[in-house]
């Protein structure tokens, strides 16, 4: 049977006709005002429709419009919304003066989380990308962004009468959703090509707008493909390899392609994960048709390339057997004049050439790379360090960019309007401005703690069937449920926890929501027996699993818990984002000590559960960490908790955690973190050596001339002399010099020369290093000698142990610790 659908759209009186530029943009999603404006119509409908204001618009009847095009208090609103909304959008919320807006960057994510109406994200790393799109909005920062539409989305979650997890798929219907089909001047949907195993696949385009930010999401639900082909970008994260590789190839290859027919040609692109690497691909397919071959190519495409790895857990990086690549890719050496070999290796991890590994490929393939907080960066270069076998672990190059928040999107209307009195109207275009947190003191101790009440009271009330209470002391736990987060670490030892709990003078409560990934077993299994352990404990009354985590339920926990508990298996979580978002909203972390909390842990900002050291064995682990969880609630925050009726203590804490978390760990402060150490060095090098003119293809030429020059030739670079003066034992305050003596067939500015002092006497448990470079000082060309020196000041009576290290000048050659070339 042929169906045909016919959508009809409502018709607003023309002085409502802003709504729609309203609904059609993100930006209302983090707007206090513009939220306010689209509820003001229907309460109860405004929830009912996800809440979605473009399904709102479309599903209220006419009289709604003829009531509200009268209404001049919804009138003035409307038009103080709009008149904001314009303004953002020509200004944002404050302008990145230190980046070419003529260097756009590509964004490419597997998933967006946006809003929990647009089901696009299943968890930290999708809440992750729209919280980078919002900022680089609000940054005014050139940038677009690339991902798939998915037909079904990521499913919804209930719980069946034995606990176990199933999962539904509801249709993601764009005629509800706040994006527009991209078409042809015939009005035709633009459609772009990929092949995928012989076959060719076509994709069509939405934009979906964020704020400034256009997010461009392909499509394989066109009717010209088969019925295999639509299903492509059905559902995120269900299926097998098979599928996943096909999604990957849709959204690397397919979305260079996308951007091209869409006539935006990037200076800069940015991977978050590996999903979208085979974009690499068709990069370098496209210098190839300017005149480059598969080396020059490379070179010049990862220059410009930034990959973002996002966990150390080995089920969270994707790899395929080769013979999949072999199948889906199709013949390599006839589309780039390499051999399937050498395109295989560059995916190969040096213990495994039987599979392509997405992030090993990515890895290789892009000059910048960084772990997603700074104890993330030094297991990153731990874990990859085989890929680059001549440096030292601390040479990896793998920066840290810890990850943060949006915080308009997370922050609580109540706070929000505290802030704007007590820390001044602006406060969030200076959100990386420590002194604007100071004052956060000035805010009186009822005001803050009556809004946290009143958050924690909403929260409460909107659980069904709850015999949860405002009065007692509330932890959250919330989170996607994998094996290495420990959702049961708290049940360890039940007794003990029913005797905190069931404290008839200090009470106890737990709120627990989270998926497990649909093929995760063992994770499904912890959700079971979390629920069977509040089942037969009888302790309904004291815990509760709120099915269906998404960033609805989010937002209510983050606003309104007491504590936020988190016990991942220590160095597993790369960063983790919802503790940063309880802490802006005065919520207190309590937690391992590992990804952002490792770095932000201070004793007046939260509690820590267990050590930095390593235990091997996973019982012994679990017990240590399970009594030190134990002990810190039973003995220091339910005392400090219940101190008194306004526990001056705990909010003290509470005003320290917002004033010094806030801005370290604000998606402000990370984007100028990316902007600084990512974005501004790959536009320079796409200023470099970007193929736009005969003469920037002559100079890339050129270096990579220089580069196979400096291959063959850098084993005749040697250390022929080192002398400290006066001696290599001084006094303190005493200078000291060193020379050394370089042999070297290459010009002097070719090298960097320095001395890295290693320091393991810090927090990680990890070696700081400092590098110091040396100042050339004269040269003997007859002999190919170069001396370099430095004084070194002596503050401190110690024994310091150098390094000296000789590698390619990074100024000359971006892709210097790339290239594995070092002398010592």
């Amino acid at each position: 049977m042929r169906t045909i659908q016919l959508h009809i759209r409502s018709s607003l009186p023309k002085n409502l006709e802003p709504l729609w530029d309203l609904a059609r943009n993100v930006w209302w999603s983090w707007n206090s005002s513009a939220i306010n404006l689209f509820r003001r119509i229907d309460p109860q409908e405004y929830e009912a429709s996800g809440p979605c204001p473009l399904k709102l618009l479309n599903t209220l009847p006419s009289s709604t419009w003829e009531s509200l095009k009268e209404d001049n208090g919804f009138l003035e609103h409307l038009n103080e919304v709009y008149n904001e909304f314009k303004y953002y959008l020509e200004n944002g919320v404050t302008k990145v003066t230190d980046y070419n807006s003529a260097n756009k960057i590509a964004y490419f994510s597997m998933e967006f989380g946006l809003h929990e109406s647009i089901l696009l994200y299943s968890g930290g790393l999708g809440v992750l990308s729209g919280d980078h799109l919002k900022t680089a909005s609000d940054l005014c920062l050139p940038l677009v962004a690339v991902g798939l539409f998915y037909s079904e989305g990521y499913f919804r979650q209930n719980l069946n009468n034995e606990g176990w997890q199933n999962e539904n798929y509801d249709p993601n219907d764009p005629f509800y959703l706040p994006m527009q089909l991209v078409t042809e001047s015939t009005n035709k949907p633009l459609l772009i090509d990929v092949n995928i195993a012989g076959q060719t696949v076509y994709s069509q385009i939405w934009k979906l707008n964020v704020g400034r930010i256009p997010l461009f999401l392909l499509d394989t639900n066109v009717r010209e493909n088969s019925h295999e082909s639509r299903n492509i970008t059905s559902r995120l994260y269900s299926g097998g390899q098979e599928l996943r590789i096909q999604q990957e190839i849709v959204l690397g290859i397919g979305g260079i392609k996308a951007l091209q027919k869409l006539n935006i040609s990037p200076a800069v692109y940015h991977l978050n994960e590996g999903h979208s690497a085979f974009l690499t691909l068709e990069r370098i397919s496209q210098f190839i048709q300017k005149g480059l071959n598969w080396q020059e190519a490379l070179i010049a495409t990862k220059g410009t390339q930034i990959f973002t790895v996002h966990t150390p857990v080995p089920a969270g990086n994707d790899a395929f057997p080769i013979h999949m690549l072999s199948k889906y890719l199709g013949n390599i050496s006839e589309k780039y004049g390499i051999s399937d070999e050498e395109f295989y290796n560059l995916g190969r991890s040096p213990d495994n050439h039987s599979e392509f590994s997405m992030p090993v490929f990515a890895l290789r393939t892009s000059g910048h790379r960084n772990g997603v907080s700074q104890l993330h960066k030094k297991v990153s270069k731990k874990i990859w360090k085989p890929l680059w076998p001549t440096l030292t672990e601390n040479e990896i190059p793998i920066n840290g960019i810890t990850n943060g928040v949006h915080t308009r999107t997370w922050l609580c209307n109540e706070l929000v309007e505290l802030f704007d009195f007590y820390l001044g109207k602006g406060w969030d275009a200076k959100l990386n401005e420590p002194n604007i947190w100071k004052r956060v003191e000035n805010i009186p101790n009822s005001e803050l703690w009556n809004v946290h009440l009143n958050r924690k009271s909403r929260l409460i009330s909107t659980i069904p069937k709850s015999e949860l209470s405002a009065e007692y002391l509330t932890i959250g736990f919330a989170r996607r449920f994998a094996s290495y987060k420990r959702g049961h670490l708290i049940f360890r030892n039940i007794d003990r926890l029913k005797k905190i709990l069931l404290n008839s003078e200090k009470p106890v409560q737990l709120i627990i929501s989270g998926k497990a990934h649909p093929a995760d077993n063992l994770g499904k299994e912890i959700i079971q027996k979390v629920a069977k352990s509040i089942q037969n404990e009888k302790l309904s009354s004291r815990i509760i699993f709120l099915e269906n985590y998404d960033m609805h339920i989010a937002q209510k926990l983050v606003r309104g818990v007491d504590v936020w508990l988190n016990t991942p298996i220590r160095p597993l979580e790369a960063s983790g984002t919802s503790g940063i978002k309880v802490a802006l909203n005065g919520g207190l972390n309590f937690s391992i000590l590992d990804g952002w909390w490792d770095e932000a842990f201070e004793s007046d900002l939260g509690w820590s559960i267990g050590t930095r050291e390593e235990v091997l064995n996973e019982n012994n682990r679990d017990d240590r960490d399970a009594v030190s969880l134990y002990n810190t609630l039973e003995y220091e925050i339910i005392p400090l908790y219940y101190s008194s009726k306004i526990p001056t203590e705990w909010i003290e804490k509470m005003k320290k955690s917002i004033s010094v978390l806030t801005p370290k760990f604000s998606a402000h402060r990370m984007l100028a973190d990316y902007i600084s150490k990512s974005y501004l060095p790959a536009a320079k090098f796409h200023e470099n050596w970007s193929i736009h003119s005969d003469g920037q293809i002559e100079s890339l030429k050129k270096h990579i001339k220089n580069v196979q020059f400096l291959k063959e030739k850098w084993k005749d670079v040697q250390i022929t002399r080192t002398e400290l003066k006066p001696s290599d034992t001084v006094i303190v305050g005493e200078n000291v010099s060193l020379q050394l003596e370089v042999h070297s067939p290459f010009p002097e500015n070719w090298l960097e020369v320095s001395l890295v002092l290693e320091n393991s006497d810090n927090k990680y448990g990890i070696h700081d290093r400092k590098d110091v470079n040396l100042v050339f000082v004269e040269t003997d060309p007859m002999h190919n000698q170069f001396i370099y020196a430095i004084d070194l000041e002596t503050t401190n009576p110690e024994i310091r142990t150098y390094t000296i290290r000789v590698c390619p000048n990074p100024i000359i050659f971006p892709e210097h610790l790339d290239l594995d070339l070092v002398a010592r």
